[in-house]
């Protein structure tokens, strides 16, 4: 038998993959032959064994395949095996981000279950966020559940993550946790965007100040200076062909590009290098991390 969970959004995508092999192995307690292949793992031979194995002590096999169709070597070898994957009484389990046309039409010939997983739309991310903060029995306010939006667009795991963060910091001090609310690290981001330096390191200030912490920042920095890096280098395409060589949200393609046009590549480059020295040099014990930020924010 053969499966396949695959799309850019690889949240969602992998989710759905781990469900489904907790559903189809009955749970932890039943006896079944697992094996977990990956581009590290994978020999053809053993593949080769896999599809004609049949344990008499156990129930089926279950084959987890996991981002092996990048390699072009083993996707043309693993393509000519789906149908033998299709009937073998092993269970064939794959996901990958991305699936060749012709590759995904043999799966979709061969295999009892095809899942494509595509960005959500705003709106679907808003109710998945809804859902979410049930889930996790948190309280966000509106305002601030949009700035996560906006900062993460269609990216689930940026978006899980600061969810996670916020659950944290809600658990701490009521007063810190307020002011922690009233400055967050999308409004240092936005502020790098329109070069507003005194605002950059206005905001950075507040909200150390009020705990949050300052490697949290950075990174967020890092990543907000790598995409706007990534979209000055693809200036001369449009937004859609930007979008499918990234695989970025729309969304956040459309506001990277509106905040690039106010810096060069190499401003961006020379920004990118900068923050990678600041971490570097604080890990060495050669200069304080929080005032590496600040004199970074000043210099714009």
């Amino acid at each position: 038998m053969l499966y396949l969970f695959w799309g850019e959004d690889t949240y969602r995508s992998r989710q759905k993959f781990r469900e489904f092999i907790e559903k189809i192995s009955g749970g932890k307690n039943r006896p079944f032959s697992f094996s977990w292949l990956t581009s590290e793992t994978f020999e053809k031979s053993f593949f080769e064994e896999l599809l004609r194995l049949k344990n008499l002590f156990e129930d089926r096999g279950i084959i987890v395949c996991e981002s092996l169709l990048k390699d072009s070597g083993e996707a043309d070898f693993l393509k000519e095996n789906l149908p033998l994957c299709g009937r073998s009484e092993n269970i064939f389990i794959f996901w990958e981000e991305d699936v060749e046309p012709t590759c995904l039409e043999r799966f979709r010939k061969y295999a009892e279950k095809v899942e494509q997983f595509k960005f959500l739309s705003l709106n679907q991310v808003r109710t998945w966020l809804e859902k979410e903060l049930e889930k996790r029995k948190v309280s966000v306010p509106i305002g601030l559940r949009e700035e996560m939006i906006k900062q993460a667009g269609g990216n689930l795991w940026s978006l899980s993550q600061e969810l996670e963060k916020y659950a944290l910091s809600s658990r701490t001090d009521s007063l810190s946790k307020t002011n922690e609310r009233q400055i967050n690290v999308f409004q240092i981001t936005d502020a790098i965007s329109q070069k507003s330096r005194g605002q950059a390191w206005l905001l950075f200030q507040k909200a150390v100040m009020a705990g949050m912490d300052p490697e949290e920042i950075f990174w967020k920095i890092v990543w907000h200076i790598k995409n706007l890096l990534i979209i000055k280098k693809l200036a001369l395409v449009s937004e859609k062909e930007i979008v499918e060589k990234t695989r970025m949200h729309p969304f956040v393609v459309k506001k990277a590009v509106s905040a690039s046009r106010g810096f060069t590549e190499e401003k961006l480059a020379k920004c990118s290098s900068e923050l990678i020295n600041i971490y570097r040099n604080s890990r060495r014990g050669l200069t304080d991390f929080e005032t590496g930020i600040e004199k970074f924010l000043i210099k714009l």
